[in-house]
This record gives C-alpha cells, sequence and structure tokens, in this order.
C-alpha cells in the first residue's frame, strides 16, 4: 500500500482496540478521557477513524510493563503494536519505531484468512440487499471492480479515498457510477470493450449503502480474493466446462511444472478463461521478468474478467494477438512468436469448416479441435519456446485416422516432450479425463517423458477431486527429473519413465502415459538398493533385540506373586482433576488448518499423530512464530499427556524430549501440572486400560459427533497406587511401548526390502538365462546348484 492511501484508510473501534492488543472498553475509555483522542468519522450508522491519526496518537501512549508482551522491549508503544500487525510494507505514515524492538509482518497464511473473512462479510446476503442488487450475479461485479481499482491503480483508488474522505456529498448511486467509469477506462487500454460502468448501473443502493465502510473492507482484502471473486461468480452463473475456469489445484500444479523459478519474456493463452494460468506465471515471474502478455479473445462475456486479473498481477495484457476465435486457425507464420504458452482450450470441440492447408502437422478433423488447439499453440512459438496444453484424454489414444496420423507426426519431429496423466474429477463442468501435454519448438528428440498421476490427489467433495502440496512438489521432481535426466526419488519410480521414440512406434503412437506408466507395474531395484534396504531392515532388527530381552526380564519380575494383588495398601481413589490440570486445545478461532504451513517453526500434534501412547509424524505440521506467540500457554511441556477428545477418542501419548515446544489443536486434551506424588507414566498407563477407554467412550458417545467434554475427562475415576508402586508400573510398561515402537520400525523396513528384492527377483527371473547378471541372489539353472555342491 502507499503512504499516501494507507493514510487515508478508516477504522472502526474494534479494529483500533485489534491493533493495540486491547479490549474494546480500553478504546472506549480512551475516547472518553483523552480530549486529543483523533475525531470520529460519521458515516451512516457506523463511527470510523482514520489510521494514520489513530497510529500517530497510540504512538504516545507506552504499554505499561503488566501489559508487554514477551517479546516486547521497555519503552514499546500501542503504535509500535499496530504498526507489527499491518508490518513495514504497509507503510502506515507516521513516525518512529521503538529502539530494538523487531517486529514481522503477519504471516501469508495470516492475512489470507483475514482476507477471506472480509471477503465472506462482503458476499453476506445483506451486503447485496443493502446495494440493491437482485442476485450475487448483479452483486459481484461491484466488489471485483474496487479490488481491481485498489489494487491495480492505485490513483484511482487515492481518488476515490479523497472524494469519500472530504465529505464531499457523493451518494452511493454516484459512487457506483465512478467506479464504473474508472473501471471501464482502465480496461479500454488493453482492447476490451466497456461493460462495467453498464454493470453498476442497474444496482440500486439503499440509504444504508455506506461506502466508507465498503472500501475499508475493499483494502482488507489481498490480491488472491479476486480469485475468490472468481470462483464465487463461476458458481452463480454455473459455468460449462468451455468456459469454466481452470481449478486452483490444476493452476498450482502447471506453476510447479512449468515456473519453478519463474518465467521471463514473451508468454500467451489463446483460450485464457479467467486468466488465471497468466496471471499465476506472472506471479512466479516476480521481477518483471515477463516482458508481454497476450490473450486470445475466444469468450466476450469473460474477457474483462481475463484483463482485469492480469492487469492487477501488475501487466497489461495485449488481447487479440493470435486471434482464434470464433474457431481456432492456422497463424501467419510472419507473426511475432511467444516464449510459452500455457493454455486450457475446450475439451473435444466441433473444429467446424477447416481450411485444409496451412496444418504443418496434417488437418484436424471437423468433428473435433483438440488438434487444432495443439497445432495452432505450436505455429505461435518462437525459437526456444515452450508450451503446456490441456487436453481431453482421448486425444493422446484416438483411432481416428487424421488424429493418428497428427500425433505421428508430432512425436517425428521432436515437439512432443512429455504428457502427464491427471487423476479424475479435477474440472468442474465435465467428467472428462485429461492430460497435460509438454510441448516445444521442433528438436531432435529420442524420448518423450511419461508421468501416471491417476492415482493422486483426494476427494474433497463426492464429486471433486484435489491435489494437495505434497502430490504437487512430488510432480515436479518426477518432471524435473525425466526432462533432466537425473534419477528419480525412489517414491516417484512407479509413477514416470522416459519412452524411447521407437517403443512409441510400437504402440501405434499411443500418447497416454497409461499405455506406458501403469501403476501396477514397477522399476526394478539395483543390486545396490536391495543391499541398503537390507541394511536398514539388519538396524532396526539390532535395535529390536536389546528390547526384546528387556520384556522377556520384565515378564519374570511383573509375574503372579511378584506385585502387590489388587487392592493392596495404600491405594486410594481419586478424580483426574485431583492428580493435574486438564486443558483443552485452541478453539477454531485461535487455531484452524488454514495457519499451517509446512515451513513454519513450531510444530502442531493432531490426533492422527498419536499411536501407540507416543506422537509419531508431527514434523509436517507446522505453525508460524508469530502464531505460536499468540497460542504461547497452549505450548507442551516434556511429560505432558495428550488425549484425543473428538472424533476416535481415546489414543493418548506422553510427549517426549523432541515434543516439548510443540502445539495441540483442539480437538485433543493436555493433562499437564502434575501434582507430587504422582508418576504420569503411570497416569498414560491407566488411560490405556480397557476399561478406562471404555469409559471414556461412553461419555464422549454421549453427543452427537464423538467428543468428550474436558468437564467430563476431569471426573474420571482413577486407583492410584503409591508413587514407588506407580512408578514401577509405569517403568514395566515403558518396556513394552519401547518394544512396540521398535517392531513398527523392523515392519516396516522389512515391508520396504521385501519390495525392494521381489522387484530385482522378478526382472532377474523375466532375463533369457545367457543374459542374467551374476547378481549372486538365484541360481541361474538347477544343473548350476549341483555343481557348485559338488565343488564345495
Amino acid at each position: 500500500m502507499s503512504d499516501k492511501s494507507s493514510g487515508r484508510r478508516l477504522v472502526s473501534r474494534a479494529k483500533i482496540a485489534e491493533l493495540a492488543g486491547v479490549g474494546a472498553s480500553a478504546v472506549t475509555n480512551w475516547q472518553n478521557r483523552h480530549p486529543d483522542f483523533p475525531q470520529e468519522l460519521r458515516h451512516g450508522r457506523d463511527r470510523l477513524f482514520r489510521l494514520s491519526d489513530i497510529v500517530q496518537w497510540l504512538d504516545a501512549r507506552s504499554v505499561p510493563k503488566s501489559a508487554r508482551r514477551v517479546e516486547e522491549p521497555a519503552g514499546v508503544t500501542y503504535g509500535d503494536r499496530a504498526r507489527a500487525w499491518f508490518g513495514q510494507s504497509e507503510g502506515v505514515p507516521v513516525a518512529g519505531w521503538a529502539t530494538g524492538f523487531a517486529v514481522s509482518s503477519p504471516s501469508a497464511e495470516q492475512q489470507r484468512l483475514r482476507s477471506r473473512r472480509v471477503l465472506a462479510e462482503l458476499l453476506k446476503p445483506q451486503m447485496r440487499t443493502r446495494w440493491g442488487a437482485p442476485s450475487l450475479t448483479a452483486y459481484l461485479p461491484l466488489p471485483m471492480c474496487l479490488i481491481f481499482l485498489r489494487r491495480s491503480a492505485p490513483e484511482d483508488w487515492a481518488a476515490l479515498e479523497d472524494r469519500v474522505g472530504a465529505h464531499l456529498m457523493m451518494t452511493p448511486k454516484g459512487f457506483l457510477v465512478e467506479v464504473g467509469e474508472r473501471t471501464d477506462r482502465l480496461l479500454k487500454t488493453c482492447g476490451v470493450a466497456p461493460t462495467m460502468r453498464l454493470a453498476l448501473h442497474g444496482l440500486e443502493p439503499l440509504p444504508a449503502a455506506d461506502v466508507p465502510q465498503l472500501m475499508a473492507s475493499v483494502a482488507e482484502l489481498d490480491r488472491d480474493a479476486f480469485r475468490d471473486l472468481l470462483d464465487a461468480y463461476a458458481d452463480v452463473v454455473r459455468m460449462d466446462s468451455r468456459s469454466a475456469f481452470t481449478p486452483r489445484t490444476v493452476v498450482a500444479l502447471l506453476s510447479e511444472l512449468v515456473a519453478p523459478e519463474g518465467v521471463s519474456g514473451r508468454i500467451h493463452d489463446p483460450y485464457p478463461r479467467g486468466g488465471e494460468l497468466l496471471s499465476a506465471m506472472v506471479a512466479a515471474g516476480g521481477d518483471g521478468s515477463v516482458s508481454e502478455v497476450t490473450v486470445g479473445r475466444p469468450d466476450a462475456a469473460t474477457l474483462h474478467l481475463t484483463a482485469m486479473n492480469l492487469m492487477l498481477h501488475g501487466v497489461t495484457p495485449r488481447v487479440g494477438t493470435h486471434d482464434i476465435a470464433p474457431r481456432p486457425e492456422p497463424v501467419d507464420r510472419r507473426e511475432e512468436r511467444v516464449d510459452l504458452v500455457l493454455t486450457n482450450p475446450p475439451f473435444n470441440a466441433e473444429s467446424g469448416r477447416i481450411v485444409d492447408g496451412g496444418w504443418r502437422y496434417g488437418p484436424p478433423p471437423p468433428s473435433n479441435a483438440n488438434f487444432a488447439w495443439i497445432q495452432h499453440v505450436l505455429s505461435t512459438l518462437g525459437p526456444g519456446g515452450r508450451a503446456a496444453v490441456i487436453m481431453a484424454d482421448n486425444a493422446a489414444v484416438s483411432d481416428q485416422p487424421r488424429e493418428r496420423a497428427i500425433r505421428q507426426a508430432l512425436v517425428e519431429d521432436g515437439v512432443v516432450d512429455g504428457i502427464l496423466a491427471l487423476p479424475p474429477h479435477l474440472f468442474t463442468g465435465t467428467a472428462v479425463s485429461a492430460c497435460i501435454w509438454f510441448l516445444s519448438a521442433p528438436a531432435q528428440r529420442t524420448e518423450v517423458h511419461f508421468i501416471n498421476a491417476r492415482e493422486l490427489g483426494e476427494l474433497v467433495t463426492r464429486t471433486r477431486r484435489e491435489l494437495s502440496t505434497d502430490d504437487v512438489r512430488l510432480l515436479g521432481q518426477i518432471h524435473r527429473s525425466l526432462r533432466d535426466g537425473r534419477p528419480m526419488p525412489d517414491e516417484a519410480r512407479a509413477l514416470g519413465r522416459s519412452v524411447s521414440v521407437e517403443e512409441i512406434g510400437q504402440r501405434d503412437y499411443s500418447l497416454s502415459p497409461v499405455d506406458y506408466v501403469s501403476l501396477g507395474a514397477y522399476e526394478a531395484a539395483t543390486p545396490a538398493q536391495v543391499e541398503s534396504a537390507r541394511r536398514k531392515l539388519d538396524d532396526a532388527l539390532e535395535l529390536a533385540g536389546p528390547l526384546d530381552e528387556e520384556v522377556r526380564r520384565v515378564w519374570d519380575r511383573a509375574a503372579p506373586g511378584r506385585s502387590p494383588e489388587p487392592g493392596a495398601r495404600g491405594r486410594r481413589y481419586v478424580l483426574l482433576q485431583d492428580l493435574c490440570k486438564v486443558q483443552p486445545g485452541p478453539s477454531p478461532s485461535l487455531m484452524n488448518p488454514g495457519m499451517y504451513s509446512a515451513d513454519g517453526p513450531v510444530r502442531v500434534v493432531l490426533p492422527k499423530h498419536l499411536r501407540n501412547r507416543r506422537i509419531h509424524g508431527s514434523e509436517d505440521t507446522r505453525i508460524s512464530a508469530r502464531d505460536a506467540r499468540r497460542l504461547e500457554r497452549f505450548l507442551l511441556n516434556k511429560d505432558d499427556i495428550l488425549c484425543t477428545r473428538t472424533g476416535t477418542v481415546g489414543p493418548v501419548a506422553l510427549v517426549g524430549a523432541d515434543g516439548a515446544g510443540s502445539l495441540y489443536n483442539g480437538n485433543l486434551l493436555r493433562l499437564h501440572g502434575f501434582e507430587p506424588g504422582v508418576d504420569p507414566r503411570f497416569v498414560l498407563s491407566y488411560l490405556s486400560l480397557p476399561g478406562t477407554q471404555a469409559w471414556i467412550k461412553d461419555r464422549a458417545a454421549m453427543s452427537t459427533v464423538d467428543s468428550i467434554k474436558t468437564s467430563a475427562m476431569r471426573q474420571l475415576p482413577v486407583s492410584l497406587p503409591p508413587y514407588e508402586e506407580q512408578h514401577r508400573i509405569g517403568e514395566l510398561l515403558r518396556v513394552f511401548d519401547d518394544q512396540i515402537a521398535a517392531h513398527q520400525q523392523v515392519a516396516a523396513a522389512a515391508d520396504a526390502a521385501r519390495a525392494e528384492l521381489s522387484t530385482l527377483l522378478m526382472d532377474i527371473a523375466a532375463m533369457p538365462t545367457a543374459h542374467r547378471p551374476d547378481a549372486g541372489l538365484v541360481p541361474s539353472s538347477d544343473h548350476d546348484t549341483e555343481e557348485e555342491s559338488e565343488d564345495e
């Protein structure tokens, strides 16, 4: 944000309290007791204040020692807290940071969550009613235009703020006219017909429509909010497959595959939909290395959305270059070429009447335009240019004579780098599965790489699948390994391979990854990989051996007659709340999955991480240091106990030294602060008893979703022996938990070793006898075995 625009931002009392880290009543007291408190600006029913005035006033108020946070030094002011909330990059136009007080901007996850919360408020039915929109479809152009102006035209946005802040008599209707005119004027610069003034003209705002509050809310939205608005638009107008926007998960995948380190030069999309692919590439470029962006104009209904999306990412597209509307035609070879093409053209659309000449790889059939799009894309590439095109599956395997001949010509001319088969249910509006074709300018090529990602991703609804961040990262690694001829990660060997042009010819020029990378197939392990797996198994067995011996000794010590009989003297019956504190995890308003990040410094323990009374796998769920500081009271200590409270209730785990300093989420209960004379290991063992587990599950089943209340857990009856007996029982059972963990490692290592060895054995068994390597793993024949025995 510019200094100028941030200085005009308006904030409410609730926002002031949030910025200063105080309660709402404190702001009211400040206003009542201090005559110099900034003057409020009345806009309808709302009372707002200028952000710059507020921060300047807060600069003069030091935070009392009793209210300072752990990281705050002496002398820190409430103004410093406000800057820490927005971050220096927001440019709040007031002077002075407290000396030595280092602050960080909100994390990307926090900013995204805040933006989504504000957007959800803007899209509520009462807002549509207030602005006189008969439907969400009619209302959406308003927030779209405002975020477009806010992010792509700071001068226009500042001018609007000037007019609103100066109390000029601008009615809500006049405000709509001005927003539409400013938006249309900007769209004209890239050749898009004016449409937004007309769209906003249809709104009839009520007197309750609050212009300053609307602008203040839009100022809280991040750039990604425009994509949220595109998705909302797609939902309400029910776009078909020809106009639907490319799903976010596919955009993220293409960014990883095509632009892991940014893009440069001229980029183009002949079928831009909402501009989502190109805007992702521009964002990946980051440093202005994209010199030009061009788009086709196949759909005038969404062309303004394409232009707005790209302009708020900092580029003004050239519209109409390499125009394909209404049907794809060959491009004049004299036209300017581009460096990168990304596109998601309609699947299996009819070509209509096409000319026979001008198609380098053969004229496509009139019934299907798939190969018209492929050839058009190739015709736009300059020397060294590359492309990624999303195609329906049947383009890779069609038996239609023209299409098969085109595939053969494409392969033999060396323009097909690779094909990636996507999982089903990624695209809305169609059940057709798809592939990504990676193309380049003609070259001498002997191989094409294939990736089969059919089984990746998870269904997030009954009909829609998404790829996880890990899926995207893995596919990027496979793609680059195959492209650069580098070894692939072990877990990826069955998902991709490079195939010779000769083998493709033998398969009648099929380009379906499923024909070359069957998920039931395997890549044979090398003897070195088998040996590595064997060593890991030996290490696991070596670790488990001493524990097995120790468990045998434990059985002897714990044999009947050697331990006190049930009901032994000194045992007392208490409630769990008498032994320790029972603390639920943070509520969703304090911590939610949107705050998790793979690279945060602080781990978060989830119910799925509690297995066999230990914590496993929490390394992959993390949170930022900023968020962790807010949740300090939920940090775990060594020997705390975690219990699952919601869902599959019952699992418990003891926090070890490596888990100390982690956080836990709201579906867990934490037992901590144990009283003197209470051994946490005994409590852990008691919670694991079948009878205790039944008690917990009975009380959890009283609600619609299995969930035990904190108050109920505190009432758990515990039969508590003297401390020495607690310690003895806890230590004896700890040995069994160590043995269980060790044998789980043995089982995992044995399973991995068996898998590696089986692929090598099967590969050797399939070879002709004369060509088998002397690996020392299998005899070459029965006769050889007999001779070896005689020699011995």
